[in-house]
């Protein structure tokens, strides 16, 4: 990021040269350093935000830095101060679509997780490419759903696609739950293949999307997965979805699993049912 943040520095020392006033809404550079040497993302987070406004060069390089940081709250938070400058951020944007094509996993990983924090749309084709490479770590893909569940467009449907397919439990069960963010997503069909997914964290985050979005075509399936799955969690998620579908084909499966081991699951299987009209 060397380069980048010099460059950076230079916009935003001609940004304060041609400013009448040099000073934001509050904070310093130098309160942002001290929060950076606590070590306190609390800290980190109030003095990012208290420079909302603040023309500085010396806080463009110590922001930039903190697009690296292993914590993603930090990352996002400084990924917000450079939206809040257009031209700084598109210069980073650019960066950071190189880093989508050749950069390690952790280099994706900031990159994606920048992307997606500044709603750059046009960095959707580049997400789409970089979630088919195969040489990522879990982290990076991780990051990769993030951004397009930021985004929230449609043209981000296949890094969702391709990542619910994908050999990590934790990869399918996040681009199960971003499937919902999409705005005009109509159908659930993709996220109801997860229902019999080996992992119990995926089935139990399919339910709750299928169930969320009105699917009815997996009420079938999720009368099973009520009664017969091994994971509590996914019985209670299953019961709620169909509680949510309203089908009347589903009283059966809500009345047994009102009888569940699990007290959670028959509360929410008792619920579903009393709503079914």
């Amino acid at each position: 990021m060397k380069t980048i943040s010099m460059k950076l520095a230079a916009v935003a020392f001609l940004a304060l040269a041609a400013s009448p006033a040099f000073a934001g809404k509050g904070g310093s550079a130098g309160q942002i350093k001290a929060a950076i040497q606590s070590g306190s993302v609390d800290a980190i987070t109030a003095e990012i935000e208290r420079t909302e406004s603040l023309t500085c060069s010396e806080c463009v390089q110590l922001v930039t830095n903190l697009l690296e940081d292993n914590r993603y709250s930090v990352r996002e938070v400084a990924a917000w101060w450079f939206a809040k400058r257009p031209a700084l951020k598109d210069m980073v944007a650019t960066t950071m679509l190189d880093d989508l094509q050749s950069g390690s996993t952790i280099k994706v990983r900031n990159a994606a997780d920048f992307l997606g924090r500044t709603m750059t749309y046009t960095s959707l084709p580049a997400l789409r490419a970089t979630m088919h490479r195969d040489n990522l770590g879990t982290d990076a893909k991780l990051a990769l759903v993030r951004a397009v569940s930021y985004i929230g467009n449609l043209g981000g449907n296949e890094v969702l696609t391709t990542a619910m397919a994908d050999s990590d439990a934790s990869v399918r069960a996040a681009a199960a739950t971003a499937w919902r963010d999409i705005l005009g997503q109509t159908s659930a069909t993709p996220v109801a293949g997860l229902l019999t997914d080996s992992d119990a964290g995926v089935r139990a985050a399919a339910a709750t999307v299928v169930g969320g979005m009105g699917h009815v075509a997996a009420a079938a399936q999720l009368e099973v997965m009520v009664v017969g799955d091994a994971d509590p969690v996914a019985r209670r998620n299953a019961a709620w979805a169909l509680g949510k579908l309203g089908q009347q084909s589903s009283r059966v499966a809500l009345a047994k699993a009102s009888t569940d081991k699990s007290g959670l699951v028959r509360m929410v299987a008792r619920a579903s049912l009393a709503s079914l009209k």
